[in-house]
């Protein structure tokens, strides 16, 4: 099995974006529209853009916030999109219009355009001067008293105008009007009036989908709560700073953009707060240096104010932050050389920092808790360079005094513990002195200056890293790590009876520490954090009433090669895979929202009847079919293992059940599997041995039928299958020798019948094959070396016609081909080592020529991807080039003529 490793680099160059008009004014909006050229090319897809007002073509003063609009939908090159920077902001004075643009899901910064737009006359009806009486009036206005030309549709019921040219014998196009239509004699535009002028073609294209709705993978990452959404931001990837963001609804289980455009650098280990109506982002670090700015959210408008650097406490990361009902606390930290004692109080309705008192302040800390009582910030433990802590005190900043609390010494010293606050008590949980972790805790009271011990729950397990949120009866635990092991489980602590009560791990998110962690007030919501070995980009919905995970939406699944992949007539599904090791999840993306769904996933395979649990265990080298209403799953290996188990998944449902193994053929990989309509067939692989058994699976029946072996084609893995609508023909492969041979197997009779060799392309495998209807088509493959041949076969005829070579792709295996209805499409692939491509070819096979594929726009190279014809496009996911596991999605579009109706 080939091993890639991941890694990701992205860059685009912008054209000049060129305004086409102000088009309407309501209120404070107005809709732009404009054209943006990706390298001197009409920009197709999703982008982000970012707005601002100046009073002057360059240099000036900044009027209002900067608006971001993200993602933007930009089609051959034109995009619209509605403004509203509220009031006041044409007073009748010139402004510009400063446009700032990059692809859509970057993190990068955004590219300025140039020059900036002049604003035109329409925002200005918001205050025309002329109508400065109008505002109070009511009652009916008569005819005469309407300036000619002023009702727009907005004041026009819905269909009105489409009824009153109807009703005097006009249609709402007017004569000479041209409307375009795929359809060569549409009938129905001719009885209504059109005539058919001409065509023309629109050209093939390249579309980036899936773009990342959810945060990119992360931790080190900080989150708030804001009553209604959940923010989250910043952190680091393994590889990158992060100051991107997004916000989570539950409601809608839907994510949605934080514009980037004026927020903080990118940091890690800083803190965030939510103040009622703004998040507040300060200190942290950057990989090369710790920081003492710091920015404030506004989801309302989507903009970010700067926070002035006056009075700001000193550098530092790994600090606290807590908000008081009026003020950000900020406290200790580490500046890069030392930890600190010092802090200072945030007033965001002012601006202004003022510090606060060292006096009597607990000594020099860093990764302590500090929670906010609703009267005092209470500090507690952490670490000061040498040694853990159990000290503390609590902060009074209405009289800006510090109180010692009392040292419990019979309660150890910790740091990268969690602390909540009860309404009465705080409770410390968890947590680490160097190598030791611990799973004891301890309740603080501060009226009475006390601490009481917790129960031990001995079934949670030691750990440090962890999160923790308070219910409003209960604590709640989950996940982080203690050395090499890092946890999915946890527990919730009920003050009340001093008891635990274990968290379900069904269908719970994978192992993780430095996770983020909130209560919505009915769920606890989880994501992102690390696994020991990558930042993750995915999470879940804990409903602790019931003890029930729930999964929350999400980008696209984690990067990989190897998996499998059917579409379902609305859904590409994907499952398995490989990326240095074995997977055992999967997802659901939908074409027309253009959004990912994670599936139930893999906990501890057939041990019980749950959703989840019915999921196959990881693997690659597997097979999947689409039945029509459920992905059928069977077979693979897991690096040490071959499986012949299996599971049906069902989209609708989002569940497994679990394929009967009764009569199943032998474990193995890389073997063939295809959909008869009623059965799937399973034949050939490798399990040690090369094999030529097979079998038919009935999901309706939940059977296996074994198939004759009689006059079977001689045992091989890598082979090619196909479905005629009859018959399985299965040719090509490997059995330590490279194979051109074959046969078919004919359903009805359960028999084998050879296919010809005279013509056959030369021996391959890990060619790509499809049915036309009439023919296979075989092309491409590996022999020792790449193949750009191929030829075609009947099986009415049991004959084979050469294919054109003429401008036929580059000699390639592992890449993709379909049948689209009258041709055949191949794209991406491997050479040789290094050697991938993101190009292909249209076969076709009436007039036995190629034509290459665009590029412009296309993935980036790789091979062993999952791709799809959906009947009118082709999906790209996935796949690898030995150094990039990809988890991209992209759809490619044929060149399509379209015909002109002119209304006569």
């Amino acid at each position: 099995m080939k091993k890639f490793l991941p890694c990701f680099r992205t860059a685009i160059l912008f054209g000049a974006l060129f305004a086409t008009g102000i088009l309407r004014a309501q209120g404070t909006a107005f809709t732009y529209q404009g054209r943006l050229n990706d390298n001197g090319n009409p920009a197709t897809g999703n982008y982000d853009l970012a707005f601002a007002v100046f009073d002057a073509a360059s240099g000036g003063n900044q009027a209002g916030n900067t608006l971001a609009v993200a993602p933007t939908a930009v089609t051959n090159g034109l995009f619209t999109v509605t403004l509203d920077f509220g009031g006041g902001i044409f007073p009748g004075a010139s402004r510009w219009l400063q446009i700032g643009v990059r692809t859509n899901g970057s993190s990068g910064p955004y590219a300025i355009l140039t020059p900036r737009q002049a604003v035109t006359a329409s925002p200005y009806a918001i205050t025309a001067t002329t109508a400065t009486t109008a505002a109070g009036v009511s009652g009916t206005i008569s005819g005469s008293q309407i300036q000619s030309g002023t009702v727009t549709t907005t004041q026009l019921a819905s269909g009105a105008a489409a009824a009153n040219l109807s009703a005097s014998g006009q249609s709402g196009v007017a004569a000479g009007g041209i409307v375009l239509s795929s359809d060569a004699n549409a009938g129905s535009l001719i009885t209504n009036g059109y005539a058919k002028i001409g065509q023309t073609a629109l050209g093939e294209l390249w579309q980036t989908l899936g773009q990342a709705v959810a945060p990119t993978p992360r931790y080190y990452q900080s989150a708030v709560w804001t009553g209604a959404e959940w923010i989250i931001g910043g952190g680091f990837d393994g590889t990158n700073y992060l100051n991107t963001g997004r916000r989570y609804n539950p409601a809608l289980n839907t994510w949605s953009a934080v514009t980037p455009y004026g927020a903080p650098t990118a940091r890690t280990q800083h803190t965030a707060i939510w103040t009622g109506k703004e998040m507040i982002v300060w200190g942290g670090q950057n990989g090369t240096a710790e920081l003492n700015d710091g920015g404030r959210y506004n989801p309302a408008n989507d903009s970010w104010t700067p926070m002035t650097a006056s009075n700001a406490p000193a550098a530092r990361q790994n600090h606290s932050a807590i908000w008081t009902g009026t003020n950000m606390i900020i406290w200790a930290g580490y500046d890069g050389s030392s930890r600190l004692k010092t802090g200072a109080s945030y007033n965001p309705t002012l601006d202004q920092w003022t510090g606060i008192t060292t006096t009597n302040a607990p000594s020099i800390r860093d990764s302590h808790t500090a929670i906010w009582s609703g009267t005092d910030m209470i500090v507690w433990g952490g670490y000061n360079g040498t040694s853990r802590l159990n000290t503390g005190a609590r902060y009074n900043p209405a009289a800006d005094t510090w109180t010692a609390i009392l040292t419990n010494t019979s309660f150890a010293t910790r740091e990268n513990h969690t602390a909540v606050w009860t309404g009465t008590s705080m409770i410390i949980w968890g947590g680490s002195a160097g190598t030791t972790r611990y799973n004891t805790g301890a309740s603080y009271n501060p009226t009475s200056d006390s601490w009481t011990a917790i129960f031990t729950n001995s079934a949670l397990a030691t750990r440090e890293l962890h999160a923790a949120v308070w219910t409003g009866s209960k604590m709640v635990i989950w996940g982080g790590g203690a050395g090499t092991t890092v946890y999915n489980n946890g527990g919730t602590y009920d003050p009340g009876s001093d008891s635990w009560s274990a968290i379900t791990t069904n269908n719970a998110p994978t192992p993780r520490y430095l996770l983020s962690m909130v209560w919505t007030g009915s769920r606890v919501l989880l994501w992102a954090g690390y696994d020991g070995s990558n930042g993750l980009g995915d999470g879940g919905i804990y409903d602790a009433t019931n003890n029930v995970w729930s999964m929350m939406a999400y980008s696209a699944p984690s990067p990989r090669n190897s998996q499998v992949s059917v579409w379902t007539g609305t859904n590409l599904l994907i499952w398995g895979g490989y990326n240095g090791g074995a997977l055992s999840n999967g997802a659901s993306y939908n074409l027309a929202s253009d959004t990912w769904t994670p599936m139930s996933i893999w906990t501890n395979a057939f041990s019980t009847n749950s959703l989840a649990t019915n999921a196959p265990a990881a693997r690659f080298g597997h097979t999947a079919v689409w039945s029509g209403k459920e992905m059928l799953v069977w077979g693979g290996y897991n690096g040490s293992s071959y499986f012949n188990d299996g599971a049906r998944y069902n989209p609708v449902l989002d569940s497994w059940s679990r394929i009967n193994p009764t009569n199943a053929p032998a474990a193995r990989e890389y073997q063939t599997a295809v959909w008869t309509g009623s059965e799937m067939i399973i034949w050939g692989g490798y399990n040690g041995s090369y094999l030529s058994t097979g079998a038919r699976y009935n999901p309706t029946s939940d059977t296996w039928i074994t198939i004759t072996n009689s006059s079977a084609p001689a045992a091989r893995e890598f082979h090619s299958a196909i479905w005629t609508g009859k018959e399985m023909i299965v040719w090509g492969g490997f059995n330590g020798s490279y194979l051109n041979t074959g046969a078919r197997y004919n359903v009805a009779s359960n028999t084998w019948t050879a296919v010809s060799t005279t013509g056959a392309p030369g021996i391959r495998a890990a060619a790509s094959a499809i049915w036309t209807a009439s023919e296979m088509i075989v092309w491409g493959g590996y022999n020792g070396t790449a193949l750009s041949d191929g030829a075609r076969y009947n099986p009415a005829a049991d004959s084979w016609s050469p294919m054109n070579t003429s401008s036929a792709p580059a000699a390639r295996y592992y890449h993709s081909a379909f049948w689209t209805g009258s041709q055949m499409l191949v794209w991406g692939g491997e050479q040789a080592t290094n050697t991938f491509f993101n190009d292909g070819g249209g076969y076709n096979p009436t007039a036995n020529s190629w034509q290459a594929l665009t590029t412009s726009g296309a993935p980036a190279q790789r091979a062993l991807h999952s791709a799809v014809w959906t009947g009118t496009e082709m999906l790209i996911w996935g796949g690898a080039n030995y150094s990039v596991n990809f988890n991209d999605t992209a759809a490619y579009t044929l060149p399509q003529i379209m015909y002109l109706y002119e209304k006569q």
